[in-house]
């Protein structure tokens, strides 16, 4: 079985040349990376509505639990997911596999173009009989509303948590050996994350495209600059708690020169 550095590395040199020799097709795998959470965001939204009418309160449980599938197909299809990259780029960076310029680069466009497929998908979606006119009492509007609430040092922190929980779904499914032990891996350790109401810049593209496009009237707080503020912050902390404190964490632990490693 390979060890984590060789997974992580691996992925890491892949990303790198299709970013250095073909930037056409890694935008693609960053929009389609966009287009996948956000389907599978609508997917649970609505799931989550649905619950709340039949049994008020347990929406946000369905919510969290079919939001992971997003990441599932991202991880299977072979997209590029911001979040994802900030945990590989800065464990091969912390190894000095490749500089943290080049590596904070990689996470910058991967970001922009997750943000393209978020809102494509979120306008099209918005043209449709299911999600086409939803009002601000919908299950999506007011988890956007309340997300937007927040205050700053409080986005930065739950930023911090979420990508932590999002990476440690990553890397424990890099070290699956198959689809089905990837599944319960991501769908169930994401649900951590997404039940709290923790903060993911990505999922925070998906979910607040949806409302800007779908919701009318937009929730009360619910504007374009608390949302550019949510994502500027939440971004900073998830490259803590995904690059940082796992990507980096994990770098420094594997480079031991004892026996225990991954």
């Amino acid at each position: 079985m390979a060890t984590t550095t060789e997974v992580i590395e691996a992925a890491t040199a892949k990303k790198l040349d299709l970013l250095d020799h073909d930037v056409p097709r890694f935008a693609v795998r960053a929009i389609l990376a966009g287009v996948y959470l956000t389907l599978a965001t609508a997917f649970a939204a609505v799931a989550g509505q649905i619950v709340n009418g039949v049994a008020p309160g347990m929406g946000a449980i369905v919510f969290a639990l079919f939001f992971g599938i997003g990441l599932f197909a991202i991880v299977i299809l072979g997209a590029e997911l911001a979040t994802g990259n900030m945990m590989f780029l800065s464990y091969s960076a912390t190894n000095r596999r490749v500089s943290w310029g080049k590596a904070i680069t990689l996470v910058a466009v991967t970001t922009f173009f997750n943000l393209v497929g978020a809102v494509a998908v979120a306008w099209l979606m918005s043209q449709s009989a299911k999600l086409g006119h939803v009002p601000p009492t919908h299950f999506m509007a007011t988890t956007a509303a309340a997300k937007v609430a927040k205050a700053p040092w409080g986005l930065l922190c739950e930023g911090i948590l979420a990508n932590f929980v999002v990476n440690m779904a990553l890397l424990g499914a890099a070290k699956a050996q198959d689809y089905i032990s990837k599944f319960f891996t991501i769908v169930f350790i994401l649900a951590i994350f997404v039940g709290l109401s923790f903060e993911h810049v990505i999922a925070n593209f998906s979910l607040m495209s949806m409302t800007m496009f779908s919701v009318n009237p937009w929730p009360e707080g619910f504007t374009l600059g608390t949302v550019l503020l949510n994502w500027l912050i939440v971004f900073i902390g998830n490259f803590i708690g995904g690059g940082l404190l796992i990507g980096a964490l994990y770098a420094w632990l594997n480079r031991s020169k004892t026996s225990y490693a991954d």
